[in-house]
Parts: structure tokens; C-alpha cells; sequence
């Protein structure tokens, strides 16, 4: 007689968290059937299952400056994709461990990709700045939209094409700019282009093709009153902000945000709200890695 079956395991997933032997914080995470061990400094708890590290396909370790190195043992697929599923649909995303330790997907945004496709209605034109590997801009486009998906990095727009070809959505109305967010959004303005909603995740502090400087405490409000007069008012969408920058918490991101929109005039209606980007371990344990402020389309 056969036994019940196995629990599935969560993947994608964080697996466990906490500082290792050395006293360095570091997390593991599920990506597409893979363990992958790589840094978590915002942590001090303790690791729950030690020996689960042991199993860990690719593990990064951190060199001087922003730079670090990867070992990998056992072999990981090429491509190494790994799916996350968006309500009615799913997404395909290449894990793509790079030189800083990021592997190019971002477990703890995948609720506000929910949000966003549910939020985007067919026909909505959405600006998706600082767009990285794409997750974000295939919500949206996965949902009816026009996308507009603009990155500073050449190898970031390159692997968000591919995460589109992966998702079977390399069909759909995205257009893949790299340039820098506010040089974007200045010509956007000068030629008095409109778009029903945004999305954007700014880093802390970057370049952009031309070396633009981008630091979010001294550029972020002026982008983002640039940004609120972007939006059609007689087509609102949904806006969305997103970072994991320290000092950035929810209540300041909302109220930056809607400083923003109240300055350009965008119409009341859209309810506003903020939260914390959380992830759940497989011990029930909440490791917030950023925050978000929305606004939800009028009705």
C-alpha cells in the first residue's frame, strides 16, 4: 500500500536565513529545482537547518568592493529558469547569478507582480522604469498592456528579452529601451507623452548609459513629480514604487508618492497604500526586504 505523497516544495522560495558560523548573515534560497546560498546582511537570527546549506548548488562569496565570486557545486541547466506563478498565470525567470551576488530574480516583489496584473487592464500603456530582469513588465503586458521597459544596463534589458521569449510572451507590445530613468522620462515630457500607469524600483544609488548619476535620496522626489505628470488622467492605471534602500520605508514611499501625484494634479479616487516586501522561509519566519506604495486605479 502506498504511503501519502510527499509535500511539494515551495519553489520558488527562500529555504532558510540567518548568520553562519562566522557570524555573516546569508540566506538560501529555491530557484528552479536548485539551492543557492548567497549573502543577507540585514540579519542576525540564527540559521534553523544547518545541514540544508550543505545541498546548495551555487554559493556566493563576497570579495572586496561590490564585486564577489560564485562556486558552483553541481551543475545548474543552461538556461536556469525558474517559475513563479502570477494567480492565472505564470512567468518564466532566468536565474542569472552575477559579479554583485544577485541572481536576477527578486522573490520578495512577486506579490506586487500579482497586484500589477491584476491591477493592468487590456489597452493600458505602462512606463516600467528601472525595470531590471522584466518580471514587472511581463505582469503587466501578460495582462492586456503596452509596455514601455526601460533599464540603464544593457545586460539587464538583454536578460529581461529572454525571461519574455521563456514566458512565451516575446509576441506581446513591449518595448525594450535602455536608457537612463530620467533622461527617459524628461524626453517623455518634452514630447508630451502620456501613459496610464507606472512602475518603478529604484535602486540606492547607480548610473545610467552615460554614466547619469542616480542616487534615490537626492533624486527620487524630483523623478518621481516628473513621473506623476507622465499619467493620463483620463485613462488612470496603476502606479507602483518599490526599493529595499534603508531610510525608504512604506510610510515614507507613500507619502512621497503621493506628494507627487497631489502636485501634478492627478485625480483623487485611486486608493493609496503601503507595505513591506516580505518573504516566508519554510520555518514561518518573515524577512522583510523593502517596501512599496501603490495606487490602485479608479474605479
Amino acid at each position: 500500500m502506498n504511503g501519502p505523497a510527499p509535500e511539494k516544495l515551495r519553489d520558488p522560495a527562500i529555504v532558510d536565513f540567518g548568520v553562519d558560523e562566522r557570524g555573516v548573515g546569508r540566506r538560501l534560497e529555491r530557484l528552479g529545482g536548485l539551492l543557492v546560498d548567497r549573502p543577507l546582511p540585514q540579519t542576525d537570527d540564527r540559521r534553523r537547518r544547518p545541514e540544508l546549506w550543505r545541498a546548495a548548488a551555487a554559493v556566493f562569496d563576497c570579495g572586496e568592493g561590490d564585486q564577489g565570486t560564485w562556486r558552483f557545486d553541481a551543475a545548474v541547466p543552461s538556461p536556469w529558469l525558474c517559475e513563479v506563478a502570477l494567480g492565472d498565470a505564470t512567468i518564466a525567470l532566468e536565474v542569472h547569478p552575477a559579479p554583485s551576488g544577485q541572481v536576477g530574480v527578486f522573490l520578495e516583489q512577486a506579490d506586487q507582480w500579482r497586484w500589477l496584473r491584476q491591477a493592468t487592464r487590456p489597452g493600458m500603456t505602462i512606463l516600467s522604469l528601472f525595470a531590471h530582469s522584466g518580471a514587472a513588465s511581463l505582469a503587466a503586458a501578460g495582462a492586456g498592456a503596452e509596455v514601455v521597459h526601460v533599464d540603464a544596463s544593457r545586460q539587464a534589458v538583454a536578460l529581461a528579452r529572454r525571461n519574455a521569449t521563456a514566458s512565451g510572451l516575446g509576441h506581446l507590445p513591449i518595448s525594450w529601451i535602455c536608457e537612463d530613468a530620467a533622461t527617459f522620462v524628461t524626453r517623455c515630457l518634452r514630447r508630451g507623452r502620456r501613459f496610464s500607469g507606472v512602475v518603478l524600483d529604484p535602486p540606492s544609488w547607480g548610473h545610467g548609459p552615460k554614466g547619469q548619476p542616480f542616487a534615490i535620496d537626492r533624486h527620487l522626489p524630483a523623478l518621481l513629480a516628473d513621473v506623476a505628470r507622465l499619467l493620463d488622467p483620463q485613462a488612470p492605471g496603476p502606479v507602483l514604487l518599490t526599493c529595499h534602500s534603508p531610510g525608504w520605508h512604506p510610510t515614507r514611499l507613500r507619502e512621497t508618492l503621493g506628494a507627487s501625484l497631489t502636485a501634478a494634479e492627478y485625480p483623487p479616487g485611486g486608493r493609496l497604500e503601503s507595505g513591506s516586501l516580505d518573504l516566508i522561509d519554510d520555518f514561518g519566519r518573515t524577512l522583510t526586504l523593502g517596501g512599496f506604495a501603490r495606487r490602485h486605479p479608479t474605479p
